[in-house]
């Protein structure tokens, strides 16, 4: 198994944010509550480069509309060889979230799509710890896939990194009292991990 990364501080890097409210709310609340899902500044320290893994590598020199085709086609084509492990709407609401986050009239320069090896541990965590909760879903610069839970004060976020790791922070308010932590894990081990602050819950959307 791949060495964890250390953590790196500050969470300082801010990701791309997809468009498909389906995602953004957290469990209890409305569609129309979608906005309150904002990050913290989360993960992407400039000392951690993440591989950029894709089956067709776009050029440099290639039109932004050609890399951001490439990256969401190569994500649904691997989507769709794990696609009987997966209910349907799960894979439909991911190629959503695919298309808006990779949205050509919407792209910032310098950002780099989505990186393949990221969304894969994604995936990966979806159906080995069986979520079927819905957060929101945002692009970091360095391409790596973020979920993000909230509930009111609560709140998980999760960056899914290649290799099957994960990098986490959750913020709890217990007796109105705000508590934080944050670490690495392998992906197997998520759910254990974060359970000592309930933040698993999530993961069945309740």
């Amino acid at each position: 198994m791949d060495q964890l990364l250390d953590l790196a501080p500050p969470f300082d890097a801010s990701p791309r944010f997809s468009k498909d409210v389906a995602f953004a709310f957290s469990p209890g609340k409305t569609a129309a509550s979608s906005a309150l899902v904002k990050p913290e500044k989360i993960v992407g320290s400039a000392a951690v480069q993440q591989p950029k893994a894709f089956y067709g590598v776009a050029t440099a020199g290639e039109p932004i509309a050609s890399q951001l085709f490439t990256a969401t086609a190569d994500a649904k084509i691997w989507t769709s060889r794990v696609s009987m492990h997966l209910d349907r709407e799960v894979k439909n609401r991911l190629f959503r979230q695919l298309d808006s986050l990779h949205d050509a009239d919407e792209w910032v320069a310098g950002d780099t799509p989505v990186n393949l090896e990221s969304y894969k541990s994604c995936v990966r965590a979806i159906l080995y710890h069986k979520i079927n909760s819905r957060p929101a879903l945002a692009l970091m610069p360095s391409g790596n896939i973020l979920a993000l839970w909230q509930d009111g004060d609560d709140k998980l976020s999760i960056e899914f990194l290649p290799g099957n790791r994960t990098r986490w922070m959750v913020q709890s308010v217990t007796g109105g009292e705000k508590e934080r932590a944050a670490g690495n894990a392998a992906l197997e081990r998520l759910r254990d991990v974060i359970a000592p602050y309930c933040a698993s819950r999530w993961f069945s959307g309740s």
